[in-house]
């Protein structure tokens, strides 16, 4: 089968042998595979990375000893893996599991998966439609079901690449209002004219916070979300967001950031929370939202086949893009 090598700003195709299937590990036929924002380090790696790609849809060609899933059945791969026999894992959250067995790349033609992790995909879902539940709806999903965002919430989004249009996505579907923030002029104006943000502001504009401010009037601003992974972004959620709210940090961040526990928890009360993907339990919500959201579609921005994947890599490098899709056969 065909996989993807990725390194020194370079991404091409090569021949690797097909998976065997084996227990309640299942091979996948990929379909479409989104590129994430965290496949970036691959890009730029100095030496191949030949794992990277954790996102996508199939269908399940050989489904060995699963008692879950069946030959035929389309599927959703959601990212990673987990023991399965874990609290985290039993429970849903089986992304933070502790004891992960290895995985495999997504961006290939088969993919050799546990069968826990795949969401079964209804027909009426397209493959493309079903890939946004992994890295550009997942975790957004999570934190706005966690903060129970309502139609009468406004919701702060800071960082709009595919992770932050994915939570406008889902907030507009709730029909809460949303006040964004970018410096990509592309991202600024899709959250506005494609995906309905109401409010779209520079990130880079001195005076952001105190347009944030007069933007959530005469409501509350109470919910806010960071997609950015940008220190300063998630400095400004804490300090924008109102008495009693709650933050959800969402772009990846291996830095420190300045927490004044009195002056921005106990006498704020907020509630800063992570979240990397979303609950298995909730696969039934998240279909629905495939199903019903108009938006979910118009993430993807770009598509390219395999044979065209060092210029797909190069687009999504420039910025210019929400969700680029992958075509393995193609």
């Amino acid at each position: 089968m065909k996989s993807l090598v990725l390194g020194n700003k370079k991404a091409y195709v090569e021949d690797v042998p097909d998976p065997s299937p084996e227990k309640e590990w299942v091979i996948v036929k990929i379909e479409s595979t989104p590129i994430c924002g965290s496949d970036k380090t691959a890009f730029l790696s100095d030496t191949p990375v030949r794992n990277a790609g954790h996102e996508g849809s199939g269908i399940v060609v050989d489904s060995a000893g699963s008692v879950l899933l069946k030959n035929g059945d389309r599927v959703i791969l959601n990212p990673l893996s987990g023991c399965g026999v874990c609290e985290l894992c039993l429970t849903g959250n089986y992304i933070y599991c502790t004891s992960k067995p290895p995985f495999a790349t997504h961006f290939a033609q088969f993919v050799k998966v546990q069968d826990f992790v795949c969401t079964v995909l209804p027909e009426d879902i397209s493959y493309d439609t079903g890939a946004m539940a992994c890295c550009a709806l997942g975790p957004a999903f999570s934190s706005i079901k966690r903060m129970n965002l309502k139609a009468f919430d406004t919701l702060l989004v800071t960082g709009l690449g595919p992770v932050g249009m994915g939570a406008v996505c889902i907030a507009k579907f709730l029909g809460a209002r949303v006040i964004a923030l970018d410096t990509v002029p592309f991202r600024m104006k899709m959250a506005l004219d494609v995906l309905g943000a109401d409010i779209v502001l520079d990130a880079a504009d001195p005076g952001a916070r105190a347009k944030i401010a007069e933007a959530a009037r005469p409501g509350r601003l109470t919910r806010a979300i960071d997609a950015s992974g940008n220190a300063a972004a998630e400095r400004l959620c804490i300090d924008a967001v109102e008495p009693g709210g709650i933050i959800s940090f969402v772009g990846e961040n291996h830095n420190e950031i300045p927490i004044r526990p009195s002056e921005d928890f106990i006498r704020k009360g907020l509630t800063l929370m992570g979240s990397w993907h979303c609950n298995l339990n909730d696969r039934a919500e998240m279909i629905t939202l495939l199903r019903r959201s108009p938006l979910v579609p118009k993430l993807i921005t770009e598509t390219f086949g395999f044979s065209r994947v060092q210029e797909a890599f190069e687009k999504f490098m420039g910025g210019d893009t929400c969700k680029v899709m992958l075509k393995p056969w193609q």
